[in-house]
């Protein structure tokens, strides 16, 4: 009766998924809890190792495209590379360096490590149905018993893999200096990154806003010409003066001038006296929009590239 139960508490902890070392059913005696617990044991460690070759191979991949590294970084890197690549079921990790256990991860990416970790979590359910196929369920061991409920147990499980998100869809970088930062080091990275958004992101707001010098006299010079055209009975002369302030108001807009120059120095303000009360209001409401609506767009397109520097 012992027996059977602790045959059952081990193959419930094995099928949910907790691995157990080679020498565990060993230092319970694996004559008698028999050869399928042993079997199921080894087949479950098979995953060991996973993880970290694929992490070895991300690391290589980088260490080629790693061109500005000294050769006392490439050495370091080497080291954890191979080190990763030596962990099998009957060999755990050792790191090169005890001083820095897990310096590896220094080398992979936030989304790197994701994707590695998506991939190592589908290979471990994979095997595990695998090995549960071949040894997990009491009622192997029980001849003639019902073998419907192991059936819908590795059902439920090929139901329950989880999609992996191949590391190979991620972009190959080079890889940085293995030496930690210190934290002095890191927090003046930081402030120089913020620094350069803050100056970027006021270059972007002053040509912006540069982008819409000379939008006021533009529409000024189209009023102009509106009621130039509404005019009646204009001589020639007022005619003609009529049509060199609205070509010199239009020449400033071009030129992207806050204001136009003054066509009849005895009248400076003759060009905007061809407007009504009724005119400048709609050229202040319409200026008011359209330079809200440029900035707005100006300041939209600029924002993927300052995410991307960022």
């Amino acid at each position: 009766m012992k027996k059977s139960i602790v045959l059952w508490a081990l193959m419930f902890l094995i099928s949910s998924g907790i691995g157990l070392p080679a020498s565990f059913a060993q230092g319970l005696g694996a004559t008698q809890l028999g050869p399928g617990l042993q079997n199921f044991t080894d087949c479950q460690n098979q995953v060991q190792g996973h993880r970290e070759h694929l992490m070895a191979d991300r690391l290589q991949a980088k260490l080629d495209k790693s061109t500005s590294l000294t050769p006392e970084d490439r050495d370091i890197w080497v080291a954890e590379i191979r080190a990763l690549r030596q962990v099998k079921p009957s060999q755990p990790y050792k790191e090169p360096d005890p001083k820095n256990p897990q310096r590896y991860f220094l080398g992979l990416t936030n989304d790197e490590q994701t994707a590695i970790n998506s991939m190592h979590n589908r290979f471990v359910q994979e095997n595990n149905l695998a090995c549960e196929k071949k040894y997990g369920g009491m009622t192997r061991y029980s001849p003639g018993s019902d073998q419907s409920g192991q059936a819908r147990y590795e059902e439920e499980l090929k139901d329950n893999i989880q999609t992996a998100t191949d590391i190979a869809t991620i972009p190959v970088g080079p890889l940085p200096s293995p030496h930690p930062k210190t934290l002095e080091q890191m927090h003046e990275e930081r402030r120089a990154a913020q620094q350069a958004n803050r100056q970027a992101a006021a270059q972007q707001i002053s040509g912006c806003t540069d982008s819409a010098k000379g939008l006021r006299l533009s529409i000024m010079a189209d009023k102009m010409q509106q009621r130039l055209t509404a005019s009646k009975g204009l001589s020639a002369k007022e005619r003609a003066d009529f049509e060199a302030d609205i070509k010199a108001t239009r020449d400033a807009a071009d030129q992207k001038l806050d204001y136009a120059p003054t066509v009849d120095p005895k009248n400076p303000s003759r060009a905007m006296m061809r407007l009504t009360a009724q005119d400048q209001t709609e050229l202040i409401t319409e200026f008011s929009n359209r330079y809200l609506a440029t900035m707005q767009n100006c300041v939209h397109a600029g924002a993927p590239a300052r995410s991307a520097a960022h």
